[in-house]
Parts: C-alpha cells; structure tokens; sequence
C-alpha cells in the first residue's frame, strides 16, 4: 500500500510482454530467408522479446517457458532454443539497452504516487 492507502497497481506480464515485442520489433534484424537449411521457425524479434521479458523478471529459461505457456496462444520456443538463441546471436548491449528504455514504458503506463521510487 501507498502512502495514503491506494494499492500501488504492478505491471501484469500480458503488458510487459506486449511492450518487448513491440521494443523488439523496432531494433531486431531481419529474419534470413536464405535457400539452404532450415528455415527459421521463429523471428528474430520474438526471440529477443521474449529474452527482454526474462530479464526484466529475472527469471530463469524454463520458468520463462512457463510463464510463456500461460501468456501466448501461439506456438513459442522452448527453453532450450532461447538459450541457444541468446548464446549464439545476442548482444548484451542492445538487451541493456532495450530493457532500460522497457523499465521506462512499463513506468510511464503505471499510476505513480508522489515521492515513492518505481518498482519499490
């Protein structure tokens, strides 16, 4: 509770999930679409939303997998393709990035009360 008895709303994951796919979306590469191998499953971009939303939480890849599971409808990698994925294309300077300029939105959408520091 705040200060003067309003509960402090928090961001629900259906929202941050919906602002890293929308930060993801305007930085990450275009998804090849070469002639030999495997196509690509999954974009680039939901990779690294879905990698912004396990750092903002700071979880782990298999409890990332299953707060996924209760959030998308649609088919989503395993836990094991976002650590691969993260070892093999991820920049940490562009997830940093990213996940200050995500603590900002989440901030801006949130009612905040006068004098109290976000996410306290």
């Amino acid at each position: 509770m705040g200060k003067r008895g309003f509960v402090r709303r928090e961001p629900r994951p259906k929202e941050v999930l919906e602002l890293c796919l929308y930060l993801a979306q305007e930085v990450a590469p275009p998804t090849p679409k070469g002639h030999r191998g495997r196509p690509w499953r999954y974009t680039h971009a939901l990779y690294l939303a879905l990698l912004l939303f396990r750092a903002f939480y700071g979880l782990t890849y298999r409890a990332t997998e299953a707060h996924l599971q209760d959030l998308l409808e649609g088919p989503f990698p395993s836990h094991q393709a976002l650590a691969a994925y993260a070892q093999k294309h991820l920049n940490e300077e562009v997830l940093q990035a990213l996940l200050e300029r995500l603590v900002q939105k989440v901030e801006a959408r949130l009612p905040q009360e006068e004098g109290e520091p976000p996410f306290s």
